[in-house]
Order: structure tokens, then C-alpha cells, then sequence
């Protein structure tokens, strides 16, 4: 400090010229100001710093150029100049235009009794990208810590968790020096009595030799293998092995499944094969919940009802896009409860924009693993419009009816009719239906008394006795 002192008393003995040439070396960037801080003079030792920018800077005021968190710090700069002579460093950032923030470190001196300022300032662009280098590789190692963390967390829980028996092993003793539960259980032990014993002392004598030579194998060859042996509890198991490396150490992960677990693996292969078969198939799937709800659908449906997206349709009631809605569906969940099944049950889909689509529909009650029903639902659209013929009784009866004109007034003639297209409109319902008075009388607007009078004026109950579901 007292250099520094002695040095600002030399300023003032020195002239004008030399003091710009000694201030002009002495920094990057020196300014010569008056007692409030306007620039009246700029000089730059760094010629790299030289821009129109800065070379404006005179006849500014300082605290005018600077950013704006910079201001306070240059208020501080020039009362220090001007209370005791010099100041002490500060960092102040310069806004260019363009660019990022010009990093400056600044001192201020007071020369002699002139009241001039000099402010020397030292370019920190470099450390500054040293700082800021160092700040990103500190960031970049937290973000690989973090997943490193996150990846051993995953590793953790999906290794307790799995419903498999996992071990890891030391790839040349063969001792344990992992296990999950499932292992532990397997195996008949407790994970901490597992950890440093041989994988070999818990498999059956006759199997050992066997199966150290496989694990040996696959640590000097590095390729997977497969064993079925028998462990120490009597179990028949199916053992997998495959090499891995930790840092510097060899190790084997090992499976375990015991032989009807490897089996019912093979079964749910094939599970998943129906259902990739249905998912493609080109007639319509799908599944609801007992209420009819659908739970998931395959392509081909979503096709039929002109929908986009499977979430457009989840948890919505199949009586939606049925043309008798909610007679149609209490139809076919009255005979899904009462007999499991149905077939080709005659209806029509109305797709989004409320096209009639005639469909046969088959369904399955299915109660394991979960209460659901499965439709199949095929499009048959002119197979069934081709086969809709005037039925013979009605051609004859229209025959008949014509007979009647000039013998019977015309009012006992409509009624004759009315009473046909009643006992034909009934009938229909009926079979629709299956026989369910309770579903036809609601498609047909009756009361259930209504249509239970009309039943025996057409001599119509008995068809319908046997398979009437009451509710």
C-alpha cells in the first residue's frame, strides 16, 4: 500500500506525457478521469481491447459505460480515489454491443493535487473462460455422478425386485458376492450367510463337477451358457450364466428358475404370441370390464369406428357405438352371465361419423387372472344384406290382405294389417333379443305387461317361455 502511495505522490511530479505513456503501459486499458468520474482520456496497452466501442467512452461519465450491477462498484472506486488517494481492486463488466460482457479488474488513484482519477484496468476475459471452463467441468462431473447415482439406484431396485434368482459372482473362486431375496429364497439361506460361500456347495454333488466346468467356461471364453442342474434341497433348477466386468474384476451374473418357472416362461412366449395374433387380426377385439367398458381394443375395431387413437376410446361403454346401444349390450352381457358365451350375435356398429356397419359379434366371459369379457366382432355387410328377403309369411299375407278389398270394409282391413305388423314387429324383437321379454318389450317401447298380453293374443308366449330371463 504504501508503494502504491508513493507512486500516485510521483504521478504528480511528472508531466502530462508521461504520465499517459507510464498509465498506457501500466495497464490493459487506463482511463484519465476528472473528481466526478467523466472519462477525459482513454489509453490501451492491450491493442486487442481497441473498438469504436470504447474509444467513445470520453467525454462520458464512468458509471454510464458499465453494467448496471457494475455501478455501485464504480461509485466505490472514485470515492476511494478521492478520500485516500487509491483504491482497492474491484471487478466491473463492460456491456458490448454484439458480444458478451467485457470482464475488467479496476484500482483507482487520486494524482497530486489536480484532482485527476487514473483508473487502470486489467482485461480478465481469459480468466474469466478459465472460470467458466471450470464451472462447466464441475457441472458435467456432478451431471455423471448424478447418473451415476440414479443408474446404481435402478441397478438396486430392479435387483431386489426381480422375481428371479440373481447372483453375482467372483468369475475365478465362484463365490457369492451378491444375491437378491429371490436367491436367497431359492437357495434356502439368508443373503448375508450367501455372501463369500461357493455357488457350487449348493448345487447337488452329482451336478457340481458339471457345473463348475460351464462356469469356468464362460469366464475364460466370455460367452453366455446355460445348465440344467439340480440344487441342494432336492429343486430342479435351470442355471444361466454370463460374464461381465466391474472396474478390474471379472464377474458372472447368474439366473436361477426352477424348472416349472422356465416352463410357464416358454407358455407366457406363447401368450404373448395370441395376442400379437389379435392385435393384427382384421376382425374387430376387444375387451371390457364387466359393466362393458372397454379396456383395450386392436387396430382392426379402431378401424371399424373411425377412431385415431386407442386413448380415445379406453373406458368408454361398447353400447356407444351399437345401433340399439343399451338394449343390444344388457342382450349379450344377459347371456355372457347365464351361459359364458355367445355367438354371432346380429347387430350394427355406428362409427364416428354414424355409419351403420351390420356385424356379427361373438363374446367370452373369461374370470382368471381378472373378471373381463372379450368381443370379436366381424364386419359382414353385404353377406347379411344380401340375404334379406321379404319372409314368405308376409307375402302371403299381403297376398291375403289384397283378397279382402271390395269384402271387408277398408277400417277392418287396416286393422287386419295393424295385427300382422304387430306379431311381426314382436317376433323380430324376440329373436333379436334371444328370447328376453325384458330387453324386447324396451326395444319395442312396451311396458313388460304390454307385451306379455300381445304374447298370448298371437299365440306367442311359448316360443319365448323356455329362454325369458326375468330381472
Amino acid at each position: 500500500m504504501t508503494n502504491i502511495a508513493s507512486t500516485a505522490h510521483t504521478f504528480g511530479q511528472l508531466n502530462p506525457e508521461e504520465i499517459a505513456n507510464l498509465v498506457e503501459a501500466s495497464a490493459d486499458i487506463s482511463l484519465t478521469l476528472n473528481s466526478a468520474g467523466v472519462i477525459q482520456s482513454i489509453a490501451f496497452g492491450n491493442p486487442d481491447l481497441r473498438s469504436p466501442n470504447l474509444e467513445n467512452w470520453v467525454g462520458k461519465s464512468w458509471v454510464d459505460v458499465v453494467t448496471v450491477e457494475s455501478r455501485p462498484k464504480i461509485q466505490a472506486l472514485l470515492t476511494d480515489a478521492n478520500e485516500s488517494s487509491l483504491s482497492r481492486f474491484r471487478q466491473i463488466n463492460v456491456a458490448m454491443p454484439g458480444a458478451s460482457d467485457l470482464p475488467l479488474l479496476c484500482a483507482t488513484l487520486k494524482i497530486g493535487s489536480t484532482g485527476q482519477i487514473i483508473a487502470l484496468a486489467r482485461d480478465l476475459r481469459e480468466i474469466s473462460l478459465l472460470q467458466q471452463r471450470l464451472v462447466d467441468a464441475q457441472q458435467a462431473i456432478e451431471r455423471d455422478y448424478t447418473r451415476l447415482r440414479q443408474l446404481e439406484t435402478r441397478y438396486r431396485v430392479l435387483f431386489e425386485m426381480a422375481s428371479e434368482a440373481v447372483l453375482v459372482l467372483d468369475a475365478n473362486t465362484f463365490k457369492i458376492v451378491e444375491a437378491n431375496p429371490r436367491a436367497a429364497d431359492l437357495l434356502n439361506e439368508s443373503i448375508k450367510k450367501l455372501n463369500g460361500r461357493s455357488l457350487i456347495d449348493y448345487l447337488a454333488k452329482g451336478d457340481r463337477i458339471q457345473a463348475q466346468s460351464l462356469l469356468s467356461k464362460v469366464a475364460y471364453t466370455s460367452t453366455a451358457a446355460d445348465l440344467s442342474t439340480q440344487l441342494l434341497n432336492g429343486q430342479e433348477a435351470f442355471l444361466s450364466a454370463a460374464p461381465f466386468r466391474n472396474e478390474n474384476q471379472s464377474l458372472l451374473l447368474i439366473t436361477i428358475k426352477r424348472s416349472g418357472e422356465f416352463v410357464d416362461r416358454q407358455d407366457a412366449g406363447a401368450q404373448s404370441l395370441v395376442i400379437q395374433a389379435l392385435e393384427n387380426a382384421p376382425d374387430g377385439f376387444i375387451v371390457t370390464n364387466s359393466a362393458g367398458k372397454i379396456l383395450t381394443a386392436n387396430q382392426a375395431f379402431l378401424r371399424l369406428i373411425m377412431a385415431d387413437k386407442l386413448d380415445q376410446i379406453l373406458n368408454e361403454p361398447l353400447e356407444r357405438w351399437l345401433e340399439r346401444s343399451s338394449v343390444d349390450l344388457r342382450v349379450m352381457l344377459s347371456n355372457l352371465q347365464e351361459k359364458g358365451s355367445i355367438k354371432l350375435f346380429a347387430t350394427s356398429i355406428r362409427d364416428s361419423f354414424g355409419t351403420l356397419h351390420p356385424v356379427e359379434i361373438s363374446a367370452v366371459s373369461v374370470a382368471y387372472p381378472h373378471a373381463c369379457l372379450g368381443f370379436t366382432i366381424r364386419e359382414v355387410g353385404s353377406r347379411i344384406r344380401s340375404k334379406i328377403q321379404p319372409e314368405e309369411s308376409i307375402t302371403r299375407s299381403s297376398e291375403e290382405l289384397t283378397q279382402l278389398v271390395g269384402r271387408l270394409p277398408l277400417k277392418e282391413i287396416i286393422n287386419e294389417t295393424t295385427d300382422l305388423i304387430e306379431q311381426l314387429c314382436i317376433k323380430a324383437a324376440l329373436e333379436l333379443t334371444r328370447g328376453n321379454r325384458v330387453s324386447a318389450s324396451e326395444m319395442l317401447g312396451l311396458s313388460r305387461q304390454s307385451l306379455y298380453i300381445k304374447l298370448r293374443k298371437y299365440n306367442l308366449s311359448d316360443q319365448s317361455k323356455d329362454s325369458d330371463i326375468e330381472e
